[in-house]
């Protein structure tokens, strides 16, 4: 961790000067362009993408950095899909990065077909994260037989089902019917890039839950430590220090799994979407383990706090909100634990082991 403490320090400089919670509670429903601004002036908002593709240069270790800071302290900005999924998608398409915000939409339900000298945009993506502030959506599809295209769309071209998540982040379905873009606006970018930007995405969840569980261990540990009943403070009676000890396991795995699966994807960084299954495997493994860390880690923190955790001035509900939203996203638990599941049975008994102390 000694690599990143400078980075991390002036992270958190940034956004505990800037992003206090009234903030995250004026930009429910949108986002918060003020500290977005702010990250950009330092050059956070492309961190881990390369400096040809118009990024500040680093490797997702560090984007992982700047991303799980963000999260501890509830950054109401599209940050997780810029600097994961949508920066590689960019990278593997040969497009330059946006100054802005970017976010992905991809999946089985959108078509992106060759018709003549253009290309053709079909269908739906729900719950595309940030779409309606975002100044690009990468939108990346393909047909059955086809190879799999990308492209930079301006969400004003597209039609926006406005929603919102638990925690008031935008999440629109996006619907595209017959939408056409010239052919040199369209890149070929590999077979399976789609299904690695979900990954990816599904990582970026792990690192933000990982903050935020984090976060809200601080919290909880200070509060135990410094609200007093009968005469003493909460955090030496014997059943809330049960409590704290369990969240300081849960913030502990969750931690561990999503440095783990970090680091995983910096040693494959160059297969892009060939990508190992061992990184596969640890993205799953991170996403499973945070996810059901989510849960319980805001159930005992709001137990602890009791009623001040949930009043508007308080930072804890802005983060646990977004852990129970977050623990959904990408994938949930049950979705990331089947994946590995089919992975442990298809290669048998005899590659579990040397699978489980490899990632």
């Amino acid at each position: 961790m000694t690599t990143y403490e400078p980075l991390e320090q002036v992270v958190t400089a940034i956004m505990a000067d800037h992003c206090p919670p009234e903030v995250v509670a004026a930009a429910e429903g949108s986002w918060s362009p003020q500290v977005w601004d702010r990250l950009a002036g330092a050059d956070l908002t492309a961190v881990g993408v390369p400096e040809v593709a118009g990024g500040s240069g680093g490797d997702l270790a560090d984007a992982a950095i700047v991303l799980r800071v963000v999260a501890a302290h509830a950054g109401p900005v599209p940050l997780g899909e810029t600097l994961f999924p949508a920066a590689a998608g960019c990278v593997a398409a040969g497009f330059a990065m946006p100054a802005g915000p970017v976010t992905v939409a991809c999946g089985p339900g959108l078509s992106v077909t060759r018709t003549g000298g253009n290309v053709v945009l079909d269908g739906t993506a729900p719950r595309v994260a940030w779409a309606r502030v975002a100044e690009r959506v990468l939108v990346v599809g393909g047909s059955p037989d086809g190879p799999e295209l990308a492209a930079l769309v301006d969400p004003a071209r597209l039609t926006l089902a406005n929603g919102d998540n638990l925690a008031g982040e935008p999440r629109d379905d996006l619907v595209v019917a017959g939408l056409r873009l010239p052919a040199g606006a369209v890149a070929t970018v590999p077979r399976g890039t789609a299904a690695h930007l979900y990954r990816l995405g599904a990582l970026a969840r792990s690192v933000q839950i990982a903050g935020a569980v984090g976060a809200v261990l601080d919290l909880t540990v200070r509060y135990a430590g410094e609200r007093e009943q009968f005469g003493r403070p909460i955090g030496r009676f014997q059943a809330v220090a049960h409590q704290v000890a369990t969240l300081a396991g849960l913030a502990a795995v969750a931690g561990a799994a999503a440095d783990a699966a970090v680091a995983s994807a910096v040693r494959d960084s160059g297969a892009g979407p060939a990508s190992t299954s061992d990184v596969a495997l640890a993205v799953a493994a991170a996403k499973a383990r945070t996810s059901a860390a989510a849960g319980p880690a805001a159930r005992i923190a709001h137990q602890v706090h009791g009623a001040i955790g949930f009043t508007q001035e308080h930072r804890l509900h802005h983060l646990t909100r977004r852990l129970w939203s977050w623990r959904e996203e990408y994938g949930a638990e049950q979705h990331w634990a089947a994946e590995l599941g089919r992975a442990v049975i298809t290669a048998g008994a005899d590659e579990l082991w040397p699978t489980i102390t490899r990632i």
